[in-house]
Parts: C-alpha cells; structure tokens; sequence
C-alpha cells in the first residue's frame, strides 16, 4: 500500500462518508415484539446496520420501558435512553388480544425475515403468535426468543431481569473484594445489553446460514447463558476444585495493576504485565531498586498473592501523591500502561470519540439535537449509522399498514375505532413533544407513495 497507513485508515473509517456508502443489512426485514432493554437491543443493532425494523407496541400503553427513566427524568416528554435503544425503528400499535390484531402481526411476520421477542418463556406462543404459528406461515423465519432462562429447563417460566441474570449466571459472584461478604451489580443493565448484542450475532449467524439454504429456524437465547460467557472461573473450579476468589479492583493476571485514586480526587487504571514495562515504571516512580528484588523480578515473581499485594500497595501510595494529568503524562513519556477513569461527562465531550464516531450528534427532525452512542464497530464498505431517533407511540401505523399490508384508510380508520389499533394516551414517553405539531407530519398521516 502507498502512502501512510494512517492517512489510509482515516479516510477509510471517516464518519463524514458514512451516508454515502450502503448499509450491510439493507432489504432485511425485523418485526420486533421484543419489550424493555435486551430485545430491543437486539433489533436496535440490527437497525443501525440497515435492517428496516419494525417494533410492535401494545396501543395506548406502549413499552414500559417508554416511561422507565432514570429517576422519572424526561427530555422533551421522552426517555432519553429508550432514544438509545430504540433508534432507526418503525413504531406501531397493534392489539394481539384481539383477533384482528393478531392477524396483522402473522401478516406482518410472513412480510418479515426476523422476529425476535423477549417476553416470560411461553407468551408470545400462548399469543398465538409464537415460533410454531409463524413458521407456519412464513418457513424462512428467524424466529429469536430471548428470555432469562430459556425455552426450556425447569427454570422456563420463571420471569427475569438484568439483576436476576446477573445473579443467575455467576457474574454478580465476581465482584466486590476478597475477605468480605458484599457483591456488587454491575451497571446500569450490563444483564440486558451484553445478551442483547449477542443476541444480535446469533441472528446473524442463522441469517448466513438461511441464505445459504433457505432454512430459517429458532433461536432460544438465553440471557443468563450469555452472561455466564463472560466467565471462565466454573472451568478454573472444576479443573482444579478451588474458587479463584474475588479480586476487588485488581486485575490478577498482572502485577502491579489496579483503580487507583489521585490527588487530585480522580481515578486512574493501571496495568504492568510485562517485564519490560515493569522496568519502565519503575524506573518512572524512581524505585529501580525494585528491579533487583527477587520477589519482582519476574512477571510470575509478581503475580504471587504477597507480592502482588505489595506492588499493588505502592503502586497506590505514589498515585495519590500524583494528580491525574502528571500520572498519563509519564505513562506516555515512560511507556508503561495507564489510563483515566471516565465518567458519562467525561465520555460525552471526549474529541476522541467524537472523531472517531462513537458519540454522535444526531439532528433529529421532531426532537432536534441530541448526543448519543454510534455504531458499535467501524465498517470501512457497509458502516452502521443513526438516522432517526424513536418515535410517539403508533407513528408509524398508518405507514407500516398501507406500505406493506396495502390496508387502505377506510380500514385504518375502522381498526382505530375497533381500538386493534391505536396511539398515545398522551402520559409521558408515549407522545409527540407538545411544540411538535403532529397534524402536519407526512408519516404520521401517510397517505401512501412516500418514503421515510
């Protein structure tokens, strides 16, 4: 290759070409029945690549998760984080209990490549509307279950939650300190969207292998499976019979290494794994006495409970003589490993992410400017982008209906008074911002021919 590499991959990844390059998922169609976080999460992925996703809500309630704010805090009477989960979907309002309403689901799921549904294991078979009733229909389905702790197994009707996943699966047992009896809940919905982008990838996986021989087939995703892969500690018990134990803020592979507070009041992650970069730190904190010390001699040396413990110990008297900036200054100047432990604030007008496209600013048309998460990977052919935030409850019925049912407005009409239909009860989360004016909204009031 000519030229600097670097020059190379920045023209390669740059964000300001992202809408001109096609998207990976085009032409895939998902009807999303999935409720709250994971998934949603799961479709919101798929839709950041292309995917048209389709998200069913019940009418005049809408998601739960609509009205589920941090703290009852809203933004231009939405939740900020249904915006994150829920961005680039179509939102309409069907009642499955009743008949009608069940019937135009089937109907959009035979129109559909992908159906993912995260409710209580059961449910949405119970619905009519399940794998088995679809499959009928439509034998090239994806069909994704996602629940806590599957579709079958004698824990199938249990219902679930990140926590509970998080509990279920081992992981909560793996946090906090040695010594002591308190666990610690990994924030804020680590049990939902780590499952759910997972989730994301098994789609895909049977997608490759539908396009290969037109099967489509059933996934049974299992959140707290999912989060047990993020864990390697049961195959350390049962290799060797003992617990690896907790390690607080201290990475046990590498000695000295841990979360450490400055003088300054900040926070710094550091990590030495290798002999070269121990000797480079030392030689920064002025202890190269340490250097001949048999106990430290070598990276295995290191790792040893008693060493580690007092590498760790001194590591975190010097940081706190240190402020933030002079700690990552030598760290760059030395070479060894360090970094500055970020908050929401520090993320949100972080230039780095900035420029590479991992927070956004989004010119929305009805909410207008708002900050959040870009697409989870760069793709240098087919990147993934937002191009719309989440919409009111049931905008897009009459869109989604016409466009893809061919109903006509006579119809339309007729399931609004049915009520198999519907919009928003104008409670918060579900409606249009109050200076929007709904009326004069071409999707909102499609009358057919134009795209979004």
């Amino acid at each position: 290759m000519d030229g600097d590499y670097f020059s190379f991959t920045n023209k390669l990844f740059s964000p300001e070409e992202i809408n001109q390059k096609p998207e990976a998922l085009a032409g895939i169609r998902v009807l999303d029945l999935s409720h709250m976080i994971f998934g949603p999460t799961a479709a919101r992925f798929l839709a950041q690549y292309g995917a048209e996703v389709i998200k069913v809500e019940v009418p005049y309630q809408g998601d739960y998760w609509r009205g589920g704010t941090y703290w009852g805090k809203f933004w231009k009477h939405s939740n900020p984080l249904w915006h994150y989960i829920n961005q680039n979907k179509y939102f309409v309002a069907i009642d499955v209990k009743k008949p009608r309403g069940k019937e135009l689901i089937l109907e959009l799921a035979k129109k559909s490549d992908i159906v993912i549904e995260n409710f209580t294991s059961g449910t949405v078979e119970a619905w009519g509307i399940g794998y088995s009733q679809v499959s009928k229909e439509n034998p090239r389905i994806i069909y994704a279950s996602l629940s806590t702790y599957g579709q079958y197994g004698p824990l199938k009707y249990f219902p679930g939650w990140d926590l509970l996943a998080q509990g279920a699966s081992g992981l909560l047992s793996v946090t906090g300190y040695p010594e002591t009896d308190k666990y610690y809940k990994i924030p804020d919905f680590f049990g939902d969207f780590y499952p759910g982008y997972f989730a994301a990838m098994l789609i895909m996986i049977a997608l490759h292998y539908r396009e290969r021989t037109g099967e489509g087939q059933y996934i049974d995703g299992c959140q707290a499976e999912i989060l047990m892969r993020a864990l390697h500690h049961f195959t350390y018990v049962a290799a060797t019979g003992q617990d690896l134990e907790r390690t607080g803020n201290y990475d046990p592979t590498c000695a000295p290494s841990g979360i450490f507070k400055t003088a300054d009041g900040k926070f710094v992650a550091i990590a030495i794994t290798t002999d070269v970069q121990f000797e480079r730190f030392c030689r920064a904190i002025g202890r190269e006495d340490l250097l001949a010390d048999e106990r430290f001699i070598t990276a295995q040396e290191r790792l040893k409970k008693e060493n580690a413990r007092l590498l760790n110990d001194l590591l975190d008297r010097w940081v706190r003589e240190k402020k933030e900036a002079e700690i990552l200054d030598l760290g760059k100047k030395c070479g060894f490993a360090a970094s500055p432990v970020m908050n929401d604030v520090d993320i949100c007008h972080d230039p780095w992410r900035r420029q590479r496209g991992s927070v956004i600013e989004v010119m929305d048309k009805m909410y207008g400017k708002f900050v959040m998460e870009g697409p989870i990977a760069m793709l240098s052919q087919t990147p993934g982008r937002t191009k719309w935030l989440t919409r009111p409850l049931g905008y897009h019925n009459r869109y989604v209906l016409k466009r893809l049912l061919g109903l006509n407005e006579e119809e339309i009409s007729k399931l609004e008074k049915e009520r198999v239909i519907g919009t928003w009860d104008y409670r918060v989360g579900q409606r249009p911002p109050i200076y929007y004016d709904i009326q004069k909204d071409p999707i909102f009031n499609y009358e057919g021919g134009e795209e979004h």
